[in-house]
């Protein structure tokens, strides 16, 4: 699989007793990791024994450390330089298990790096026999809103499936290339559709499944031929054009260490079951095992293949709802 992640940052994981706003707190230990949603799926097809290229911005002034991070976990990268800093991400795990997570934006690029990272992606695909093409993350300031819409394009020409996680913006405008599969959670495609922020999921919601459903249908009626929408511990709508139809496919329970990465377990788990040309709902039900499974582990897409095997067997069995396309 080939992954356009181009707004690559450095993780920095920190284990705290508590988050108390306004004191001063000890961290029980920190953990440095490359980062970034493209880099999280790559982890979980290297557990997988899969091979997974990743196309990122790599900043100069924080060149050396990234790529070295990417190199001794294995990564296969194609580094475009880009001049300034890489973001970073600090995420702080309480005791209890809440996560809080700041997001930095990094550097801004202009019209010519983003050229010469869309030329990277265009490379990649003439040169690699991928079936799929993960464009995943935020784009780095600077990149046009439509940055994804243009990868999607390029790998149509190429014959390979594109498939789109972003945030709302981006996602929205990748929609008009007609992606082969969106996969935004749910909070994120209502905001993608609405252009206002979405609600966020508790777990009392009642109408989860019907407004996942709904988001679903109507990002394939913007464009997309497919569309996953997530709802976290409660499960993922899939609307298919193809087919007319619209299902919900609960999501089996675990014991949660960390859903820091879940979701782009998720679309690895998806990318896993479309390279062995498995159709959409054995895809999705391999995305749903294998974000469950990596929500064991603190890692980001740190993902043990067995265990995603055998939550795979549960969900396999768990009732599906399916309605027709409006």
């Amino acid at each position: 699989m080939l992954i356009a992640t181009p707004n690559l940052c450095l993780d920095r994981t920190q284990l705290v007793p508590e988050l108390v706003l306004g004191g001063v707190m000890r961290a029980r230990s920190v953990e440095v990791t490359a980062g970034g949603k493209g880099v999280n799926i790559a982890r979980v097809a290297r557990a997988h024994g899969r091979p997974a290229t990743v196309v990122g911005l790599v900043a100069d002034n924080d060149r050396a450390r990234l790529l070295r991070l990417l190199a001794d976990e294995g990564a296969d990268v194609v580094d475009v330089p880009m001049p300034g800093d890489t973001r970073n991400a600090v995420i702080m795990i309480e005791q209890g298990g809440r996560t809080t997570i700041v997001n930095e934006q990094g550097s801004t690029i202009d019209a010519g790096t983003w050229g010469r990272y869309r030329d990277a992606v265009a490379r990649s695909l003439d040169s690699s026999r991928t079936r799929t093409l993960a464009c995943s993350g935020s784009l780095p300031p600077g990149a046009p809103e439509d940055g994804y819409g243009q990868l999607v394009a390029l790998a149509h020409e190429a014959g390979v499936l594109a498939l789109v996680d972003s945030a709302p913006g981006a996602l929205r405008a990748s929609l008009a290339s007609g992606p082969d599969l969106v996969k935004p959670n749910l909070q994120e495609a209502e905001a993608a559709i609405t252009g206002a922020s979405g609600l966020l999921l508790t777990d009392a919601d009642s109408d989860v499944r019907e407004r996942a459903m709904d988001a679903a249908a109507t990002l394939c009626r913007l464009g997309a031929r497919n569309a996953a929408v997530t709802a976290g511990a409660h499960g993922v709508a899939l609307a298919e054009t193809g087919a007319g139809r619209i299902r919900w496919f609960p999501a089996v329970k675990v014991d949660v260490v960390s859903a820091v990465g879940a979701g782009d377990s998720f679309l690895a788990g998806v990318l896993l079951a479309l390279e062995t040309r498995e159709a959409w709902g054995a895809a999705v039900r391999r995305g749903s095992a294998t974000a469950s499974a990596s929500c064991e582990h603190l890692l980001a897409g740190g993902v043990d293949p067995r265990r995603a095997a055998e939550l795979l067997a549960l969900v396999e069995r768990q009732p599906v709802t399916e309605k027709p396309m409006p």
